[in-house]
């Protein structure tokens, strides 16, 4: 079977390639909380990368793309990955854009978009809540129509993010309905209303979340992005632009070819690393899953080009496979540096610049946008076909487990 490309796809690669090649110094990080100095030179290159229309190629060109189809889309999101670029503003560019896209209002499309694919607005995504994670229909924070505004007031956990936002893209309760995700809706806030707050949650790995609170915040109708209490079905469908993430896996081959060439290089007891049956089992490992979640994205991006929208057989590989690396390879490769894998980025002893201790630890926090555990429920009854587990069984296994912990 042929994976290739078209000479205008590879002319297209070739140019990004060239690009970042330029901008990007050998020695720069992809985590942006590290220094203020590292969020002005990744907010003066999503600049420079918007003028030029690679922050949102498969945008149309009147919002400051450059019209391109999924599979283009799929060239840019790796040649993204390979460079271990982060873009300031990530969850405008795919969650936000695409949100707007599907659901919003022209004059909603004409305010935003072109300053999202220009890079010069950072959005957050404010859904998770100490009560709604994996759940993600479980929302507490409500927004109440008094009058002409809408109230919101609740609290948000966990939102990622390392520079100052302009936009809150927040999920809110607005009706009690059941089922509950029936009663959700979509807002558009800005980061400096009155009775937002916020606080830093600093995560391993360098990285930073955020706590936002909203106390009594008032937007108008021009805020609802969608229909109302349809915000649920809204956020579905726009986590779909995910699920085609090829930069992931571009990611990772590049991580483990810079792995592989330091084992032929470094010697273990008189023998280069690379000679280490255990070492080159697990190397070999590595490849293989890397391998199988880059068909994935590719899969997933066809497939896109092909439907448009994904359907509810489309299951997400890509985060199910990338979510199986990120707990695995992690270990594998600190198995294969010994005590060398412990040291952190800066240490005079330190190999690979502190990359393998640095990925372990981030990797740690890979239960946002559902656990493991949950990804194979839906994996095992949407793709599988598999029957659900009978409510009043499930509640006595969570007791039977409950009880178990009691005692211990």
């Amino acid at each position: 079977m042929e994976f290739g490309f078209t000479e205008e796809q590879e002319k297209l690669r070739k140019e990004l390639h060239d690009f970042y090649a330029t901008e990007l110094p050998e020695d720069v990080s992809g985590v942006p909380a590290l220094s203020r100095e590292l969020q002005d030179f990744w907010m003066d290159l999503q600049r420079k990368a918007g003028k030029k229309g690679y922050l949102a190629p498969g945008w149309p060109k009147e919002w400051g793309g450059l019209g391109l189809g999924h599979i283009e889309v799929g060239i840019a999101n790796e040649v993204e990955g390979y460079w271990g670029i982060a873009w300031p503003d990530g969850i405008g560019l795919h969650i936000v854009g695409p949100g707007l896209h599907l659901f919003g209002t022209e004059e909603q499309k004409k305010r935003f978009l072109p300053e999202i694919s220009s890079g010069e607005k950072i959005w957050y995504e404010c859904f998770t809540e100490p009560e709604a994670g994996t759940d993600e229909a479980n929302q507490q924070t409500r927004a109440v129509k008094k009058g002409d505004k809408w109230v919101i007031n609740g609290q948000k956990i966990y939102i990622t993010g390392g520079y100052k936002p302009d936009w809150l893209y927040v999920e809110a309760r607005t009706a009690d309905t059941i089922p509950k995700h029936r009663g959700l809706t979509l807002f558009c806030v800005k980061a400096d209303t009155p009775g937002v707050t916020v606080t830093a949650l600093p995560c391993m790995g360098g990285y930073r979340a955020n706590i936002f609170y909203f106390d009594n915040v008032e937007v108008g109708d021009d805020a609802i992005v969608g229909q109302i209490n349809q915000g649920f079905y809204h956020v579905m469908a726009t986590f779909e632009f995910e699920r085609s993430n090829t930069g992931i896996a571009a990611r990772a081959k590049r991580e483990l070819q810079e792995l592989i060439d330091f084992c032929r290089n470094t010697k273990r007891n008189g023998k280069p690393l690379i000679k280490d049956p255990m070492v080159r089992r697990a190397l070999a490992k590595m490849a293989i899953d890397i391998e199988v979640l880059r068909l994935a994205a590719w899969r997933t991006a066809w497939r896109f080009g092909e439907r448009k929208r994904l359907g509810p057989l489309d299951f997400d590989l890509t985060g199910f496979f990338s979510r199986l690396n990120a707990y695995t390879h992690p270990n594998l490769k600190m198995d294969i540096l010994g005590a060398y894998g412990q040291l952190p980025m800066g240490s005079k002893y330190a190999k690979l610049d502190g990359a393998i201790e640095r990925g372990w630890q981030v990797t740690r926090s890979y239960h946002y946008a559902g656990t493991m555990e949950a990804i194979k429920i839906v994996l095992a009854g949407r793709v599988l076909g598999l029957p659900r587990i009978p409510a009043k069984l499930h509640t006595t296994i969570m007791q039977a487990l409950q009880e178990k912990e009691k005692q211990a």
